[in-house]
Parts: C-alpha cells; sequence; structure tokens
C-alpha cells in the first residue's frame, strides 16, 4: 500500500513538472499557439497612401486624430430627390453661439455641392459647429468639430425626399 502511494505520488509530481495539467504553454517553437498572431485589441494599420514615402503616425492611425487640427471642413448639399427643393442652411459656431452661415438656397434635382466651409470661420484650434437643414417641412442637425477625426457635414434630399443631415467621422 505504501509503495502505491509513493508512485501515485510520483506519478503527480512528474505530471506538474511537465506543464501537462493546463499550465500556460512556454514561449517556444513547440507551442500550439502561433506565436506571430497579433494580440486581440491591436490597431491595425493603414495602407501607406503613398507608395514610397515614409509613414507618420499622423495618417497610419486614427488614435490621435481627434486631437490634430483640421479646419477643412465642407458644408455639402445634395438633392437625390426628382423636384426642386427650398433649403435654408444654418452653421453656428457652437462657443460663441455665433452664426457663421446663413442662406437659403433652391437645390434642383441632382445638386451636389458645397455650401459653405467652417475653416472661413477661422477656428482656433478645435472647435464644434452646429449645421441646420431646414426644408421639405423639417429641420435636422448635425454637429462636427475641426479636428482630423471629422469629415464635413452633409445635408442629404433623399430620393424619397426626405431630409438627412449627417457627419462621417473615425
Amino acid at each position: 500500500m505504501r509503495r502505491a502511494s509513493a508512485v501515485a505520488a510520483t506519478l503527480a509530481l512528474l505530471l506538474l513538472t511537465a506543464g501537462c495539467l493546463g499550465g500556460a504553454p512556454s514561449s517556444g517553437t513547440d507551442s500550439a499557439t502561433p506565436t506571430d498572431a497579433a494580440p486581440s485589441g491591436s490597431p491595425t494599420p493603414t495602407p501607406d497612401p503613398t507608395p514610397g514615402a515614409t509613414p507618420t503616425d499622423e495618417w497610419t492611425s486614427t488614435e490621435r486624430a481627434s486631437e490634430i487640427p483640421d479646419a477643412d471642413k465642407a458644408v455639402h448639399v445634395e438633392n437625390r430627390w426628382n423636384r426642386s427643393v427650398e433649403l435654408r442652411i444654418r452653421v453656428v459656431r457652437e462657443a460663441t453661439n455665433e452664426t457663421v452661415y446663413d442662406e437659403t438656397a433652391t437645390f434642383e434635382p441632382g445638386a451636389d455641392r458645397d455650401v459653405y466651409n467652417v475653416r472661413e470661420a477661422n477656428p482656433d484650434g478645435i472647435e464644434s459647429f452646429r449645421v441646420t437643414a431646414t426644408g421639405l417641412n423639417a429641420t435636422g442637425s448635425v454637429t462636427i468639430e475641426t479636428s482630423a477625426c471629422y469629415t464635413g457635414a452633409y445635408v442629404e434630399v433623399t430620393d424619397e425626399g426626405e431630409l438627412y443631415p449627417f457627419h462621417g467621422i473615425c
């Protein structure tokens, strides 16, 4: 009986030291897990937009884009409906509540143009601008920032004749 206990204890010790009871695999080439796999949650770099150029953090990652000022933000209107539409477009600098653009115009079917660019307001660094569109018995608005993370504002009249303001963000 004593010999069976000694054998069992020795066997248990061998199994524990061999790593067969579910321990993490050691680093090395005999591991079942590939060593070149990217850790989950790692950012995926974007392709180099200029072949041959040296990549910079500014355009290879969106991680810091919200901290980079970029005032070139157009307010773009597109009328995809088959009728003319009268729209009032108003742009307000949120920091001061100042209206920097306010125009009413008729947009023919197929119209597709920029009506304003917030850089004309000479923003100081990163600022927020609210773009409000009124027409078709509706009002919609969207707020954009003058950072590299935001696109300009888009005001679309859909194929169904609905007002749809939106913007893109990284």
